[in-house]
């Protein structure tokens, strides 16, 4: 089992303030976590736009007279900066009516951010800020939050000489936990573990369950099932693999995604154990290897991002033939996926969001198709919750969109 060593976290923040935390391991190494509560200066990067957007339907399989949805660009947030570069989105997570963002640096250094936003009322949103907390040497690859917004988890990676964990079987990728308390990230509730592999690239809640879901690769990774007790997050059970992708919980099943030695897209259905796992590997190669690659299961089909590949939808009963498939073949790769209502959301690069219908069987690719691209972002994340769909667009930040009719 891996043992999480203590971190000791002195809290300077008071009140609305920005400050400084100094964390130190067990073995004496300090790095340093910023609380900000300022929410002034914090909503100084939020620019509220409030504006129908107009959808491309060109690619489309047949003539649309009308438009099947209709969008409306609420805000943009500007990604914050660390040391004067500016953080890349990662992810995105809402919860009732809070928005959490991730984000990590987009180069060698580490350096990792989350933001809380508030979103009061989803049919008039006003999007504020809340908290946001910066960690200086760490990526965040990934967040969950606990459905009564009370816990924050993330998952990435860090410089493995940085905190002094042994290298024994870690090569820089953890998991971490914050407490929310009043909306408000409280820096000194911190607690973290390292986990095997150099990155942590997805998790997972399993509600009314003790216990969390990580992929971690590229190599010397895999797939951990992992206790919430405290002190430690032990590792429960483990089915170890490399280029681990994503994970997602599927009724009572979990599925996993990673990459084999081919590059071919593997998929892992497991039972909560991570025991008697099934197979599923695709015919096709994808890439970048090192791409972002997004599991979402919301109803009987298991939606799945791969890179040059598109977006496709799989059912796992006896092969592993997709009853999804959309493939933009733009300029860029897949990176996210989303389903609401009667739409799947694609974060498809510099391509920006494309917009499909659900195929209807015996068809597998979509008929009605938009696209939409916003100045010189990056879309690498989507998430929807009710009206609201929140798009991760690199450097160019974060894209709050509101559906005004589906």
């Amino acid at each position: 089992m891996v043992n999480v060593k203590g971190l000791l976290i002195v809290l300077l923040v008071a009140f609305t303030f920005s400050a400084c935390d100094i964390l130190s391991n067990s073995d004496g190494n300090n790095f340093k976590v910023d609380v900000n509560n300022n929410i002034e200066s914090l909503n100084e990067r939020i620019q509220i736009i409030n504006q129908p957007i107009v959808l491309d339907s060109s690619r489309s399989k047949a003539s649309i007279n009308s438009s099947s949805i209709e969008l409306r660009l609420v805000a943009n947030v500007n990604s914050p900066e660390l040391n004067g570069d500016t953080l890349s989105a990662t992810s995105i997570d809402i919860r009732a009516n809070k928005i959490y963002i991730s984000y990590h640096l987009y180069k060698d250094a580490y350096g990792g951010a989350v933001d809380i936003i508030d979103i009061p009322n989803q049919d008039e949103p006003n999007p504020t800020f809340v908290s946001q907390i910066t960690i200086a040497d760490t990526d965040i690859n990934d967040i969950n939050v606990e459905e009564n917004n009370k816990l924050l988890w993330i998952t990435g990676g860090r410089d493995v000489s940085s905190s002094a964990y042994s290298t024994d079987g870690h090569n820089g990728a953890i998991i971490g936990e914050f407490t929310i308390d009043n909306n408000e990230i409280l820096g000194n509730s911190y607690r973290e573990t390292p986990l095997p592999s150099y990155s942590g690239n997805d998790i997972v809640d399993a509600p009314g369950n003790n216990y969390l879901y990580v992929a971690t690769g590229a190599t010397g990774g895999g797939f951990y099932q992992l206790s919430k007790s405290k002190p430690d997050f032990n590792i429960l059970n483990r089915k170890d693999t490399d280029f681990a992708k994503s994970i997602v919980k599927r009724g009572s099943d979990i599925v996993g995604l990673n990459l084999t030695d081919d590059h071919n897209a593997n998929f892992m259905v497991m039972d909560s154990g991570l025991d008697n796992a099934t197979n599923y590997t695709t015919p096709f190669k994808v890439h970048p290897v090192d791409g972002k690659n997004v599991l979402e299961h919301p109803e009987n089909i298991t939606y799945v991002a791969l890179g040059n590949q598109g977006v496709k939808g799989f059912k796992f009963n006896s092969e592993s033939d997709p009853d999804y498939e959309f493939n933009p073949k733009g300029t860029d790769a897949s990176n996210g996926v989303t389903v609401s209502g009667k739409h799947v959301f694609i974060a498809n690069g510099t391509d920006g969001l494309f917009i499909t219908d659900k195929a209807k069987s015996p068809n597998k690719e979509p008929v009605k198709i938009y696209q939409w691209k916003r100045d010189n972002g990056s879309a690498n994340f989507v998430k929807t919750r009710g009206n609201l769909v929140v798009l991760a667009n690199g450097k160019d930040g974060v894209n709050i969109l509101k559906i005004v009719r589906e």
